[in-house]
């Protein structure tokens, strides 16, 4: 393990660094500086880091500084062994190790220590999904009071350890984040590989699964963007956009009225040609869509919508202009009227 990448750890390469073991003891300031500004920076591997200060701190629960130096040892020795091409070993097995390596205390500390702290899940956390419906936006109230507005076509996963040291979030689709603060739990939200975190603050993700590109555009505060190896922090009215699936990041200004107003669910055509109604609808509803015009009938539409459902705004779209919708596979397209 020795020169691997610190961003391909995981818990139990955590415990086999003796610097993060020194930061989860709080042993050595130096250690205790690195790792906190590391794991600011690489939100992503918080929840392995976590895990594995949990396990630590087990396994040196009623012990003394020097036994616990040498149970560590031992735990490390046995891990060391063990995680080789040939005998990869799992989470499940570091829990026996430690147990076996651990609790030659008594019985009676045991059983007491084992009320008070339940071991982390070994398996995956389970979570509440909020879904948007295809045509309408849904509001989330968080456990923090933080806000989440879902644009349609939208899935948020929250787990249900949120706010309780962390407040991780899962995102497919394009959301926006009012941010409650709280400088002691680290707001991250994922969509793949791209992840932002951000401490008092109001930014939007949009990472459609059929989009090439994510976006992150911060409205007030401050947010950090990280992507594999890459990481940007924005100001407020600068956005960043990348691939979704390589990092390819590029920061620009933009419209931070226009988002006010999505914000507000005011939706205003002015004079708009079928370029700007398929862009506005695809910002609006997270849709992909195309407007097909006759070449000889040029199209231009005027409108207000306040919070008003995609079926509702394609109606009068299509009405005005002759014009019907049908959607084919992950596409809606506009066009004249079959004859």
């Amino acid at each position: 393990m020795p020169g691997m990448d610190l961003q391909q750890y995981k818990a139990e390469d955590f415990i086999l660094n003796d610097s993060f073991v020194r930061y989860c003891l709080r042993s050595n300031d130096t250690d205790v500086q690195f790792w906190e500004n590391w794991l600011e920076r690489y939100p992503h591997k918080q929840e392995e880091a976590e895990k594995a200060r949990q396990w630590l701190f087990r396994l040196g629960l009623r012990l003394t500084p020097e036994e616990k130096d040498a149970e560590f040892g031992k735990l490390k020795a046995v891990i060391s062994v063990a995680d080789t091409p040939e005998k990869k070993i799992s989470w499940k097995k570091i829990a026996r190790i430690a147990a076996a390596i651990v609790l030659p205390l008594t019985a009676t500390t045991w059983w007491l220590t084992t009320q008070r702290q339940v071991a982390p899940a070994a398996d995956q956390e389970a979570y509440t999904i909020f879904k948007a419906t295809d045509s309408l936006r849904r509001q989330v109230t968080l456990a923090d009071g933080s806000l989440v507005i879902l644009n349609p076509h939208s899935v948020l996963k929250v787990p249900t350890s949120y706010n309780q040291k962390q407040r991780n979030l899962q995102l497919e689709g394009e959301a926006l984040f009012e941010v409650a603060k709280a400088e002691d739990k680290p707001f991250v939200v994922s969509a793949g590989n791209i992840h932002v975190q951000a401490l008092g603050t109001a930014f939007k993700l949009r990472a459609y699964h059929f989009d090439k590109e994510a976006a992150v555009k911060l409205v007030e505060g401050k947010v950090r963007v990280a992507q594999e190896t890459a990481v940007a922090e924005l100001l407020p009215g600068e956005q960043l956009i990348t691939g979704r699936n390589h990092a390819r990041f590029n920061k620009n200004r933009f419209d931070l009225e226009r988002e006010k107003a999505w914000r507000s669910g005011r939706l205003v055509f002015h004079n708009a040609s079928p370029a700007d109604i398929a862009a506005t609808l695809e910002y609006w509803y997270g849709i992909n869509i195309k407007v097909i015009t006759r070449k000889n009938k040029p199209i231009r539409f005027n409108g207000v919508f306040n919070n008003k459902p995609l079926q509702e705004v394609l109606t009068a779209v299509c009405f005005v202009n002759g014009l019907e919708s049908v959607t084919k596979n992950d596409t809606l397209f506009v066009q004249p009227i079959s004859k």
